[in-house]
């Protein structure tokens, strides 16, 4: 078996952090499908996304205390929007939102001084990418280049989580 499987074993209780723009709202990351909100308006929601200064060692310490010995969130959801610095392929992240942090870079950062595995979920689809829809190959590309980022910019991270 390969060497990083069974040490996740080992890690038994982890935390999964859905985080974004539809948390500004108090919805679920579905929220831009599922809820009645037009594209342009939930796109605005990146002027009120705040984001406490020490959200993230607030969820290492609430993960340590539940036993978590690792955290997943939310590094882009199906929405597109990114909590990392995507190095200008997109305007659509934190950097250019209200919060105007790289809120990736202090969850790894936060993890790591708490002894708490970092582990990042990002969506195989997007739905605001337009070459999502309009030509897949280029889409690709993208993910490519978006996930080549999270692998080059934060150090040594624990594993992925990729859906859709």
């Amino acid at each position: 078996m390969f060497e990083y499987i069974e040490k996740f074993k080992t890690m038994t209780v982890g935390l999964f952090v859905h985080y974004g723009l539809y948390s500004v709202l108090g919805k679920g990351e579905w929220y831009l499908s599922t809820g009645k909100i037009s594209a342009e308006r939930y796109e605005n929601l990146q002027t009120k996304f705040r984001v406490n200064k020490n959200w993230a060692r607030e969820i290492v310490r609430a993960a340590k205390e539940m036993g978590a010995k690792y955290i997943t969130i939310t590094a882009r959801h199906h929405d597109g929007f990114s909590l990392y610095d995507t190095c200008g392929l997109s305007e659509y992240d934190a950097l250019h939102a209200a919060c105007g942090r790289d809120l990736i870079a202090e969850f790894v950062s936060a993890c790591r001084e708490g002894g708490i595995a970092p582990f990042f979920y990002h969506t195989l689809l997007d739905w605001r990418e337009p070459t999502y829809q309009s030509n897949f190959s280029e889409y690709i590309d993208y993910l490519a280049q978006s996930i080549e980022i999270l692998c080059k910019n934060y150090g040594t991270i624990s594993g992925f989580w990729f859906d859709g």
